[in-house]
């Protein structure tokens, strides 16, 4: 990363209450700031300081081309550091002024304008990086945390601003007060700025340029009147904004301060193209493939911002993203331990290890030319389902009228707040459940007795090209500790169907098929599964819980999804499907054997880059209190 070398404010967190927000640009500077500082009504403007000393001959040049002639001639009361520059440094100046101006820039109704002067880099970066509002002498021992006009903090002392010395200070003039420089102020940019000042993190730049757009800001515009129903504005204000802000952080806000891990245009390219690949959708979608594009994009940024207001231990011991505290239902994920750590990629601990940090007026800038984000700590994390919120449509055996009736009953039970339950003369360890399970009873209807239930889920937020471990957390009655009787802590059997979304589906699909779910848009008939190798609850197409124990249970190992059902953006459906129903038969019934409910507690499943990573994964019961996931 280029070296630059700046001095950091010591009030880069000023209070916000106390600043004053004036727009750029001259047209928009009609405020109310008038002389808030005695001076001699008979001293020339500050534009007429500027022009009477040869010194700053170049930096008047400049004030002419860019316009701010009227700014530094106008009634309102400002303080001006003049800078002496060279002839190259002005020409360079005029020069970024006149590219800036042929920039397009989008407006919120789609047309498209050159970009106006309050948000030229030329004005911001450098005419405004030398003026604040008000007049602001110095004395001696004299010590502030001023605000400049594009909005950046810097220390003023007796002799210096942000440690570049005074040639000639506390000039008056009518409309303020002039300092004099010896050297140009450097410009201290924020985490947004820095990006595009970055040769390599053009990638990241870019995309960000992608989503600036103009908004109409219609307190400050002025209306002149209303035609065919429409607003129409004298004068209308608008305002830059960017929807990455919203997801990500406020990287451009001068009163925040965020830590970005920026990736290399290396690391951009190749993880944005391998994450391509994790969003292929049917066919039938639409906008399918930009929405893929979107999220392989977002799939390299999340993860990467840093709220530094809100880290603990300054970040001594973990950083913790800002998709963390948008999201509280994250466990465990999103957390990066020992950041300032030598780089382990086998632990993810030391993300900042080593690199070199850009301090940014409004945080730290890090590049990172490796990709130490793992994604399973981010977008590709562990993911579970819980008990409650089972989409639990049954899937009836018996047709009524040609109409699907529910042939099972739904209760949720609440688990008690507390690690261990009693049963019998048993202590039973619960702190690795989740909240609350669900249970699934058969019920009657229309006179007929169901003797088995069954119930389907879809598991959310899959990506294609991944393999699958998808595990039920089963658990006896106990758990929560009322409304049980012997007679119901049994063992039960049951069935696991599986089916997954077509690529391309069909409108054709049979209604009389008592497997099919029309919500899921499949024509394909339920696949029946057998216990995956390792599997010890149960035997063949037999799954089996214990009945008087917390069960972890595998029913699909190393599945490949196919097609994507990540639905960031947009309203993107669950691709793949299961299908649990109990297979008891009534003598175990009358003899109290087995039960024909079921208790599930939640669904985990766990993504996994190869078949051979999968097929090799144990995951344990006592790892539940311990696995980072995601709920669902």
């Amino acid at each position: 990363m280029k070296t630059n070398k700046y001095i950091i404010p010591l009030a880069i967190t000023f209070a916000a209450g106390s600043a004053l927000m004036l727009g750029a640009c001259s047209d928009e500077w009609d405020d109310h700031y008038e002389g808030s500082l005695d001076s001699s009504a008979d001293a020339p403007t500050l534009y007429e300081q500027v022009k009477a000393d040869p010194d700053l001959s170049n930096l008047l040049r400049v004030i002419d081309h860019v316009g701010y002639k009227a700014v530094l001639s106008s009634p309102q009361t400002l303080t001006l550091w003049a800078p002496v520059i060279t002839s190259a440094q002005a020409d360079s100046v005029i020069s970024l002024y006149e590219v800036q101006k042929r920039l397009l820039v989008t407006l919120p109704d789609g047309s498209q304008r050159n970009t106006k002067d309050k948000d030229n880099t030329a004005i911001t970066q450098f005419m405004q990086n030398h003026i604040a509002l008000f007049g602001h002498s110095v004395s001696t021992a004299y010590k502030d945390s001023i605000r400049m006009m594009n909005g950046k903090y810097m220390l003023l002392t007796s002799n210096d601003l942000n440690g570049v010395p005074f040639v000639k200070k506390n000039i008056v003039a009518s409309n303020g007060i002039m300092f004099k420089l010896g050297e140009k102020q450097p410009f201290f940019p924020n985490i947004r700025e820095a990006l595009s000042l970055e040769d390599k993190l053009t990638g990241v730049a870019d995309y960000y340029r992608q989503f600036d757009q103009y908004e109409l800001d219609e307190t400050s515009s002025v209306q002149m009147g209303v035609v065919d129903g429409e607003i129409v504005y004298a004068d209308s204000v608008t305002t830059l904004t960017n929807r990455l802000y919203n997801t990500l952080g406020y990287i451009q806000r001068e009163d925040s301060s965020y830590l970005f891990l920026a990736p290399s245009y290396e690391v951009w390219k190749r993880d944005s193209t391998k994450y391509h690949t994790y969003f292929n959708y049917i066919n039938s979608m639409e906008n399918r493939d930009s929405v893929a594009g979107l999220n392989a994009s977002m799939g390299v940024l999340r993860g990467r911002l840093f709220n530094i207001n809100l880290q603990h231990n300054n970040y001594e011991d973990s950083l913790i993203n800002t998709s963390y505290y948008n999201h509280p239902d994250y466990y465990g994920l999103n957390v990066f331990y020992n950041p300032k750590s030598a780089w382990n990629p086998a632990t993810n601990e030391g993300i900042l290890g080593g690199l070199t940090p850009q301090r940014c007026s409004n945080g730290v800038l890090y590049m990172d030319e490796e990709g130490r984000i793992d994604p399973k700590l981010t977008f590709l994390q562990n993911r579970y389902i819980l008990g409650s919120s089972i989409r639990s449509h049954s899937i009836p055996q018996l047709m009524v009228n040609s109409e699907r009736q529910p042939q099972v009953a739904i209760t949720t039970h609440y688990l008690p707040d507390q690690d261990f339950v009693e049963y019998g003369d048993t202590t039973v360890d619960i702190s690795m459940l989740k909240e609350n399970f669900v249970e699934i009873a058969p019920i009657t209807y229309s006179g007929v007795t169901n003797r088995n239930s069954s119930i389907y889920f879809t598991l959310p937020n899959t990506v294609s090209g991944m393999y699958y471990n998808v595990y039920v957390v089963m658990v006896p009655l106990y758990c929560a500790q009322e409304g049980y009787t012997e007679d119901r802590i049994r063992p039960t059997r049951f069935h696991v169907y599986y089916n997954e979304r077509l690529m391309t589906p069909r409108t054709n699909t049979s209604q009389t098929n008592p497997n099919e779910d029309p919500e899921f848009e499949s024509p394909d008939r339920d696949r029946a599964l057998a216990l995956p190798e390792g599997e010890t609850h149960g035997s063949g197409t037999n799954f089996e819980t214990t009945g008087d124990q917390i069960d972890l249970i595998c029913i699909d190992k190393a599945r490949l999804a196919t097609v994507s059902g990540y639905n960031a953006f947009g309203s993107v459906s669950p691709t793949q499907r299961y299908r649990l129903t109990t297979d008891i038969r009534q003598s175990q019934l009358n003899n109290n054997t087995h039960t024909n409910i079921m208790y599930i507690n939640r669904v985990i499943y766990i993504p996994f880059e190869t078949e051979e990573e999968a097929k090799n994964f144990d995951l344990k019961l006592s790892d539940l209190s311990n696995l980072k996931e995601y709920k669902e």
